[in-house]
């Protein structure tokens, strides 16, 4: 596997750093996370600008048609900023599966949008959580499908312009609709994710769509799921790669500044031993999530290095934000401080669709079938 970026990579990697380092000081992201509804929207635009935003979209819809290496290190550099956007959800949750599996007219109308950063997508996906609510359906009525029941959490909606709803049917097969959060029926109540960003819990009282508005069923919806589910967890390990690397940087610093009984806290071998633990915590997280990376772009199967990437990344994620934390002493926990971001947003990665448990029984189960033989991690 090779480990170094190419030519059209790198150029993108350089300009995305220098945007998110212009625009994303820790006065800037104060600034953004003290709105109702925290979004910075300067910067969505200027990706958009810039063609990053559609960097992996096909160029059928107004994308460049790159590989999905070129979102990720969009990703990192969102990590490294903590910069509240939509990336995760909008480009690799939702309008990457739509453009490989759900391909229409209105649909690439949708993703010409995402490219333009004139549209932003919310995930809907089925209720999980510890009280007992109603979980999303679709029930087909001639030309009309009705859609019913709840989901929590769901991270974005009160900014986005498209809902992308997965919902079952009668028979229990899953399909995929693309809703307007202001159609009738809809109940938006908002939350506070635990990134900091908006959120919410929204209802769907016998909600009225067209036929049109079903953009993948039946094959395609399982693949559109399937798809959806590798790239965000890959997606993930990236964002937390730059979240971690960014957050160790910081400490690193704040280590070197700060001093106890005449000298800097980093001298102290028990502060540097944690520090390399972390660091080595990192890199083998990175390791994993370009296996994954190079696995999706070359296009073989990537089910279960994907699951060991969001495994890797809880790990990783718990272990290194908690030492960060910890180095920092007493100023970890003021607010006023920027570094408190950077353990949430590590905590948000290792929660997001499942924790470390959940991956470890996904990867069990794919080693476990004699169907996956094949998939070995060091194939």
């Amino acid at each position: 596997m090779n480990f170094t970026l190419n030519e059209d990579q790198a150029a993108i990697k350089d300009v995305v750093d220098r945007m998110f380092a212009d625009l994303c000081t820790d006065d800037r992201i104060k600034t953004e996370y003290a709105s109702a509804q925290p979004l910075h929207r300067e910067l969505w635009q200027q990706l958009a600008e810039a063609g990053v935003l559609g960097a992996s979209l096909p160029e059928a819809v107004g994308g460049s048609g790159l590989g999905f290496t070129e979102t990720c290190l969009l990703l990192e550099a969102q990590g490294r900023s903590v910069a509240p956007l939509p990336l995760l959800e909008t480009v690799v949750a939702a309008a990457l599966p739509l453009s490989r599996h759900a391909r229409s007219e209105s649909v690439d109308t949708l993703l010409g949008a995402v490219c333009r950063g004139e549209a932003m997508i919310a995930c809907v996906r089925p209720y999980e959580g510890l009280q007992d609510r109603s979980p999303l359906s679709a029930r087909n009525q001639g030309d009309t499908w009705i859609l019913s029941g709840e989901s929590a959490s769901t991270a974005w909606a009160p900014v986005a312009t498209h809902l992308l709803v997965e919902a079952q049917n009668d028979e229990g097969e899953t399909n995929f609709f693309v809703v307007e959060p202001g159609a009738a029926g809809i109940r938006s109540t908002e939350q506070q994710h635990i990134g900091g960003f908006c959120a919410a819990t929204l209802s769907f009282d016998h909600v009225q769509l067209p036929a049109a508005a079903l953009v993948a069923s039946g094959q395609a919806a399982q693949q559109l799921r399937q798809t959806g589910s590798q790239l965000v967890f890959t997606g993930l390990a990236a964002m937390q790669v730059g979240v971690l690397e960014e957050g160790l940087k910081r400490t690193a610093e704040y280590d070197n500044e700060r001093k106890q009984f005449g000298r800097p806290l980093s001298s102290f071998q028990a502060v540097a031993h944690q520090a390399a633990d972390a660091y080595m915590e990192i890199e083998a997280l990175r390791g994993v999530y370009w296996r994954a990376m190079d696995d999706i772009d070359a296009g073989r199967n990537a089910a279960l290095i994907t699951h060991a990437a969001k495994y890797w990344l809880c790990r990783a994620g718990h272990r290194v934000a908690h030492t960060v934390m910890h180095l920092h002493g007493g100023m970890g926990q003021d607010l006023e401080y920027p570094i408190h971001r950077f353990f949430t947003w590590a905590k948000r990665n290792e929660r997001y669709l499942g924790g470390a448990t959940t991956h470890s029984r996904a990867l069990g189960k794919l080693l476990g079938d004699d169907s996956n033989a094949s998939l070995s991690l060091a194939a």
